[in-house]
């Protein structure tokens, strides 16, 4: 058994966050809240929302990250999609393929009486990571014309900050512990609490 060393409550505080909400714990729990697929659209695209209509589904690829050094709990996540793009134009239906890559900023906060707020942060346009490919000569040529690259990569965006404020998230991002640890409780105590006589004895 290894031998206990005191410490104080603040500390005890401070050590409880940071090896609870470990790298990993923090990557598959991502992983989970996301599942596996995002879909959102049609939505106008082009000059006034009125040059074409894009679609997009997206599937999740496992997430990898590292700690941020600094005051607060903080983890820089990459969170990679395999998307595809469907481009919808007056008299023709493109599809693109596309590797993505989103840097997110995920902060655990502290928040009166005993509750954990997890902020996730979204990257400008420019910093998400997108590698697009088409099979079509005209898909080739309106990337290269109509910037579409720059496009696709708003689209994204939007599709991101518009999931990161459903119900669903808000719930797994706002950690009431006090409730959390009245539920878990009865499951604790089955493995210390005696369950029988022979348990009470010497």
């Amino acid at each position: 058994m290894v031998e206990a060393t005191p410490t104080t409550y603040e500390q005890f505080g401070v050590s409880w966050i940071h090896r609870v909400l470990h790298k990993e714990r923090i990557l598959r729990t991502v992983d989970q809240v996301l599942g596996d697929q995002i879909a959102l659209g049609p939505i106008g695209a082009g000059p006034g929302r009125a040059f074409a209509s894009v679609s997009f589904v997206g599937t999740y690829r496992p997430t990898t990250g590292e700690l941020v050094p600094g005051e607060l709990l903080t983890y820089a996540i990459d969170l990679p999609i395999s998307v595809v793009f469907d481009l919808d134009l007056p008299l023709d239906r493109l599809t693109f393929n596309a590797e993505v890559v989103v840097p997110l900023v995920l902060e655990i906060h502290t928040e009166a009486p005993l509750r954990l707020r997890l902020e996730l942060t979204t990257p400008s346009e420019d910093q998400i990571g997108l590698e697009l490919k088409t099979d079509t000569r005209r898909g080739a040529m309106l990337r290269k014309v109509a910037g579409l690259d720059a496009e696709l990569r708003r689209f994204l965006l939007k599709v991101l900050d518009t999931e990161l404020t459903k119900a669903y998230v808000r719930k797994a991002t706002h950690l009431d512990m006090e409730e959390l640890i009245d539920e878990a409780w009865p499951a604790f105590t089955e493995q210390f609490l005696p369950r029988g006589p022979e348990d009470r004895r010497g």
